[in-house]
């Protein structure tokens, strides 16, 4: 495990003497530590268990003062596994502060994986500190995402030997789309259509929330047509074309489209605004208590099969399956 920091923007000397009288106050009190630890908790999800062990190679955290100014930064790498795992501050003056927290995996590559950090300096506000989803001239985004989750906390620091919770959120989302036929007969192939998802928030504030609007099309990292070589009656359905993509945090109120288009004609398959129609699935389990927002949040991946008549290119609404559910949408705006 590597660990990195940067200490506050207070003055060196000042410091130094602090850190002496606080080191010898904890020699005084037989206590072999007065720092603070900060631990890292991710239930947010749909399961509400940790998950943070298993989603994070490395995190970073930045502490601001009352004034919402930098005082210092530390980064911790290879944490993945380490169940428990706490960030140890070794000292830092009592008082009161806001710690944002950034954690990510480290396993996907690629030129536009990553969300982008900005390197800050000491005195710096928390506004400043963003995160921007690269993405090509175009605005396109279309590579797979490392797992990026944002927590934040207000704490009252005492100065003593102390251990802080910080609640983490993911803000990235995997959705496999599934296209099949209506038509037993009939073969999907990998070019017939494009999937793209437009939506307006790739920049997110410090606390995760839309920092500005801020356009984005999302296009598939992966898309195939598969078949089923044990169907040769001409009449089971055994023909499917699937892609996926990566997403920043989806938001209820930015309304981002999932538009599915012929690759031919350029004809719109389909074009329906994604978060309203997810949030469809969390009726049946979780309504009375999680809000569509929630649900977004704590849902991470999505499966969504959709039937389509080949010919006409218009598509079934009265059966779709999202994550093993089935949804009707006859009679529904989209």
């Amino acid at each position: 495990m590597k660990t990195r920091n940067r200490v506050s923007h207070f003055m060196p000397w000042l410091y130094g003497i602090l850190t002496a009288c606080v080191l010898q106050a904890c020699i005084k009190e037989d206590r072999s530590d007065c720092g603070l630890n900060v631990q890292f908790r991710y239930t947010y999800n749909i399961l509400d268990a940790d998950a943070f062990a298993q989603e994070a190679d490395e995190v970073k955290l930045w502490v601001f003062d009352a004034g919402n100014r930098l005082v210092a930064q530390y980064e911790e790498e290879g944490i993945r596994e380490i169940d428990n795992f706490q960030l140890h501050i070794p000292y830092l003056p009592a008082g009161e502060y806001s710690f944002v927290a950034w954690a990510r995996s480290t396993d996907k590559q690629g030129e536009y994986a990553d969300f982008e950090l900005p390197e800050l300096n000491n005195g710096a506000l928390m506004e400043e500190l963003t995160a921007r989803l690269p993405r090509e001239n175009d605005g396109t985004h279309r590579d797979r995402l490392n797992s990026l989750l944002n927590g934040t906390l207000k704490a009252s620091v005492t100065g003593r030997l102390q251990t802080v919770t910080v609640d983490m959120m993911k803000c990235t989302h995997t959705l496999r789309i599934i296209l099949m036929p209506m038509q037993g007969d009939k073969v999907m192939s990998a070019e017939d259509y494009h999937f793209r998802i437009e939506d307006k928030t790739g920049w997110l504030a410090y606390d995760a929330s839309p920092y500005r609007e801020d356009k984005v099309a999302y296009h598939p990292y992966y898309q195939e047509a598969t078949s089923d070589p044990s169907a040769t009656d001409g009449e089971t359905i055994s023909s499917a074309l699937v892609a996926e993509l990566n997403t920043s945090r989806l938001m209820t109120d930015a309304e981002p489209r999932l538009i599915i288009s012929d690759a031919e004609t350029g004809e719109e398959v389909m074009n329906l605004n994604l978060t309203w129609f997810l949030s469809l699935q969390a009726i049946g389990e979780h309504r009375a208590e999680w809000s569509d927002q929630e649900y977004l949040d704590r849902q991470d991946e999505y499966a969504l099969t959709f039937f389509i008549d080949v010919d006409n290119n218009t598509w079934m609404k009265s059966h779709i399956v999202v994550n093993g559910w089935v949804v009707s949408l006859e009679e529904i705006e989209l």
